[in-house]
């Protein structure tokens, strides 16, 4: 039987709301990879709203549901394990857990940190939970998944243009992902790592959603898990992103528009040329 590339996803679970694994895994599914979802955190809907309802899994939750699937025996067959949205500093450990014994199983996994703490220039998570990650998760991860600002803020750095971000990006000294980068006329999304940088631009648009960088990473790292070069699952995902939001902005829709628009994610309309940018 044809082995089907795997992901296990760690992120938040909103039931009203496409953000964490309510948008990520669906998107990485509909492009062709199985997902396996633990939830560091249950909500009603996004708090932002108003009271959400819910709140994150306690670490040995955690801990216990993996410890399920690995009684499954399905662990030697993941390909690549993502964390997004923390919701407390004591999953952390467990997941790192997680991490040691997938690779273990699997010593061809990567690790894929997207290290939600903040964007806009603030922090959306509890100064201990942004430690945990940037000390605790970060630097065992094989790849990075930051915006401009979490990347500002792991490195002490101001990053506020593409150069900038390269900079910032060649401390980590592994492939970095980096979204949200404004330019003269548009949004781009740098791919960085030691054998060359690449880099993607769209249009600007009026406004983001909520959920477009767990949807990004998602499905950047889907890609690559079915073996695309970075540059193709750069163009790719940043194109299919730009489409979902573009159609959902045309109906006034305040959550990135799917399964509406789940014909974008594995054939966008828009395909970005990258950029092989100069060492």
């Amino acid at each position: 039987m044809q082995h089907t590339k795997t992901i296990l996803s760690f992120q938040s679970q909103v039931v009203g709301a496409r953000v964490g694994n309510s948008v990520a895994a669906f998107a990485m599914e509909r492009v062709g990879v199985r997902v396996l979802q633990i939830p560091t955190t249950l909500l009603g809907r996004r708090p932002d709203r108003g009271a959400p309802g819910g709140g994150p899994l306690p670490g040995e939750t955690i801990a216990s549901l993996f410890d399920g699937l690995a009684g499954e025996g399905l662990l030697h067959e993941i390909d690549a394990v993502l964390t997004g949205y923390i919701g407390d500093s004591d999953q952390v450990a467990p997941i790192l857990d997680a991490v040691e014994r997938v690779k273990a199983a699997n010593p061809q996994a990567v690790f894929v940190c997207d290290p939600v703490l903040g964007d806009d220039g603030k922090l959306f998570v509890r100064e201990a939970i942004a430690d945990a990650v940037i000390n605790g998760l970060a630097p065992r991860a094989d790849w990075l998944a930051p915006n401009v600002f979490e990347l500002g803020f792991m490195t002490g750095r101001t990053v506020e243009d593409l150069q900038s971000a390269r900079d910032a990006a060649r401390r980590f000294g592994r492939p970095v992902l980096v979204s949200s980068i404004r330019t003269a006329t548009g949004m781009g999304v740098l791919h960085a790592a030691p054998g060359g940088d690449w880099f993607s631009e769209t249009p600007r648009l009026p406004r983001a959603l909520r959920g477009t960088g767990d949807l990004l990473t998602g499905l950047f790292v889907a890609r690559r898990v079915l073996g695309q070069a970075p540059a193709v699952a750069l163009e790719a995902a940043t194109g299919a992103v730009y489409d979902v939001i573009v159609r959902s902005l045309a109906v006034e829709s305040e959550d990135l528009l799917l399964p509406g628009a789940q014909d974008l994610l594995a054939d966008p309309v828009t395909w970005p040329t990258a950029k092989r940018l100069e060492m």
